[in-house]
């Protein structure tokens, strides 16, 4: 028995270390990760980003702002498709000197049923856009609630294929739930927009852990 619970314990070392082994390595592919160049911590994004129907402090990047302890740009702008987004990225972006941009674009081209090859090239101009001045791309993919159909399957693959991060499902749980979405379905709530920040908050801590901040903005470094 005591043989038994020795082997039970040790496969559960191994398995930890596994994992913590595979997701090491998998934060190390992600582009820019040492590159610590640029001054800001920005979001590009749409009215989800912009906090429709609230006060700006209770979008999802202010929230986000206060719990990592670091200033973010907020460049969300409402009824923003992705090729929006891309036509607005030299401007809203790519001055501003970024270091890690979060990337939250897609559920308006859903919305207005822009094929989905269009979105993905957009989204893959934008994010190699970014990355080009060595910061670091982080994707929320926009399955959950509304926002169904192929798109798990095309925030995956863009996050392969650019070596970016990607926090999935972003709006699970959140806009299919009437105690955080607002009652157009398709905007969180105040409440909403706390679990959307938390959830991303959760997600980055490996990575901000791990990442090369740049002198700019090292003193707000955890």
């Amino acid at each position: 028995m005591k043989n038994r619970r020795w082997i039970w314990f040790f496969s559960l070392i191994c398995c930890s270390l596994l994992a913590f082994t595979s997701c090491s390595s998998s934060l190390d592919a992600i582009a820019n990760l040492k590159a610590g160049a640029g001054k800001q911590f920005i979001v590009l994004g749409d009215s989800i980003a912009e906090g429709y129907g609230l006060a700006q402090t209770e979008a999802f990047p202010s929230v986000l702002s206060r719990q990592l302890g670091v200033p973010i740009l907020n460049k969300g702008v409402s009824g923003d498709t992705t090729a929006m987004g891309l036509a607005r990225l030299q401007k809203d972006v790519l001055a501003e000197e970024p270091w890690l941009v979060i990337v939250e674009l897609g559920g308006n081209d859903f919305l207005r049923i822009i094929p989905i090859a269009e979105t993905e090239q957009n989204l893959r101009q934008i994010i190699t856009s970014i990355q080009d001045k060595k910061a670091i791309v982080v994707l929320l993919g926009i399955n959950g609630g509304a926002f169904r159909g192929n798109y798990y399957e095309l925030y995956q693959r863009l996050a392969k294929d650019t070596k970016s991060y990607l926090i999935p499902e972003i709006f699970k749980g959140i806009l299919d739930d009437t105690r955080y979405r607002q009652d157009d379905v398709i905007h969180p709530n105040a409440a909403g927009q706390q679990l959307l920040a938390d959830r991303i908050a959760k997600e980055l801590q490996p990575l901000l852990a791990k990442a090369t901040w740049p002198p700019a903005l090292l003193k707000y470094k955890k």
